[in-house]
């Protein structure tokens, strides 16, 4: 890696192995049209999802579809996906999964 890389706090600590990988989701995401974000303005930057919160969006929309509704049982097991996935990858800690879990179990049913 070159003094520059080194230097900036983003990249420190990654092999030449993950920084190729970071360089080919870069590559992708302009390749699907994404333009240069500019990180100065705040707003912008909310549109960045932890996986704590992708994991609450996926349980709220799984308890707002209504027990009748065609489309519940699949946000339902969209949101178990989410929190098994994430957990599993340590994208979340047990607690937020546990938590996220109980009101998806206590919600839908």
């Amino acid at each position: 890696m070159s003094g520059s890389f080194e230097s900036h706090i983003a990249l420190k600590g990654l092999d030449g192995e993950q920084l190729a990988e970071l360089a080919l989701l870069g590559i992708r995401y302009r390749a699907l049209g994404a333009a240069t974000i500019d990180f100065s303005d705040p707003s912008r930057l909310d549109v960045y999802w932890t996986g704590k919160r992708m994991v609450e969006k996926a349980v709220k929309d799984a308890v707002k579809a209504r027990r009748g509704d065609p489309l519940a049982d699949t946000k339902c097991g969209i949101a178990q996906g989410h929190l098994a996935a994430l957990l599993n990858c340590s994208v979340i800690d047990n607690e937020t999964y546990m938590t996220q879990y109980r009101l998806l179990l206590n919600r839908t049913r």
